[in-house]
C-alpha cells in the first residue's frame, strides 16, 4: 500500500520504497527495520511511541537485537532521506525521555492502488482509510490456521502408525528379552561341582530333571581344578528336531586369570588352553 506525505513523498509500505512524488522512477530503498519503524510511527500519527514499544515491534519480535544506537540510526536515516526527497517539514519529532512521534500536521493520503489489507511480509499491514487525511493502520497478527482436512487425517494416521509401531517394538523386545539367569548348585560329578540355570529347574520337574542331569554328567567322569566347574544351560540358538525336546549343553567353566571374566569350553579342554 502506498501513502503520500504532503503531496511530496510516496511511501510504499509493502516494498519499503520512498520516492519523490514527481520522480517515482528513482525510489530509495530502506531497510526492513526502518520500514517497520516508519509504519509503526505512521500508525500512531500524532501520538508519542515509547522507545520500548519501538524496540519490541521493530526488532525484538523479529529476533533482532534492539538498541538505542540502532533506533537513533534509523530515525536519522529516515529524516535524511525525506529531506533529500523534498520534505522540508520535520515529519518525525523526538520527544525527550519518551520516544518519537509522527507529526499530526503532516498530511497523509492513501494512494488508490490496492484495495483491502496488504501485508508487508513482516506481520504489519495497512487497512484502507475512511479518511484520506488520517489513514487507519493495523498490525496483523498471524492466527492459528487449521490444516486442510486431508492433511489433518494424514497427521492422525501418522500418529496412529507411530503408536502401533512403538507398542509392537516394545512387545517384541519383551518376549525376546534375555532372561535373568541365576545358577544354582545341584551336586557333584567327578571332581566338578555342577551348576545349572535356575530357570531350567523352574520349567521342569525339578527332582527328576536334576537327577537325570547329574547322572549324565557323572557318566562323563569330568575332572576340574579348584577354580573350575560344570555348567548346564539350555540354548535357544539351535532348534531340536522335535519340539517336545529340550537341548542342554554341559560345559566346563573357569576363571580367566587376571581378568574379571570366565571362560567355558567343552569337557575335553583344548590343547592350547592347557598351558594357561
Amino acid at each position: 500500500m502506498k501513502f503520500l506525505f504532503n503531496k511530496q513523498v510516496i511511501f510504499d509500505s509493502d516494498t519499503g520504497l520512498l520516492a519523490a512524488h514527481d520522480q517515482q522512477d528513482d525510489p530509495v530503498q530502506i531497510s526492513n527495520p526502518t520500514k517497520r519503524l516508519l509504519v509503526l510511527l505512521l500508525q500512531h500519527q500524532g501520538e508519542v511511541v515509547n522507545r520500548e514499544i519501538i524496540f519490541k515491534k521493530v526488532w525484538d519480535d523479529f529476533g533482532m537485537v534492539s538498541s538505542n544506537n540502532n533506533l537513533n540510526h534509523c530515525i536519522s536515516k529516515l529524516r535524511r532521506i525525506l529531506r533529500n526527497l523534498g520534505m522540508e517539514e520535520e515529519i518525525i519529532t523526538t520527544v525527550p525521555k519518551m520516544g518519537f512521534m509522527f507529526q499530526q500536521e503532516i498530511e497523509v493520503e492513501q494512494c488508490p492502488d490496492p484495495v483491502g489489507v496488504l501485508e508487508d511480509g513482516y506481520g504489519m499491514a495497512l487497512e484502507p482509510a475512511t479518511n484520506a487525511s488520517a489513514p487507519s493502520l493495523a498490525i496483523n497478527r498471524p492466527s492459528g490456521s487449521s490444516l486442510p482436512r486431508p492433511a489433518l487425517v494424514f497427521n492422525w494416521i501418522s500418529v496412529a502408525v507411530a503408536t502401533v509401531t512403538l507398542l509392537a517394538s516394545t512387545w517384541f523386545w519383551y518376549i525376546n528379552r534375555p532372561l535373568d539367569r541365576k545358577e544354582v548348585f545341584i551336586g557333584e560329578a567327578g571332581t566338578c561341582s555342577v551348576l545349572i540355570s535356575d530357570n531350567l529347574l523352574q520349567s521342569n520337574d525339578a527332582p527328576s530333571f536334576k537327577e537325570g542331569v547329574l547322572r549324565y554328567a557323572r557318566n562323563l567322569k569330568p575332572h576340574c581344578t579348584s577354580d573350575q566347574y560344570l555348567l548346564v544351560i539350555k540354548s535357544r540358538s539351535f532348534k531340536t528336531w522335535s519340539q517336545d525336546l529340550s537341548r542342554l549343553y554341559i560345559m566346563r567353566c573357569g576363571n580367566l586369570r587376571d581378568n574379571k571374566a570366565e571362560v567355558c569350553w567343552s569337557l575335553s579342554e583344548p590343547v592350547e588352553s592347557s598351558t594357561r
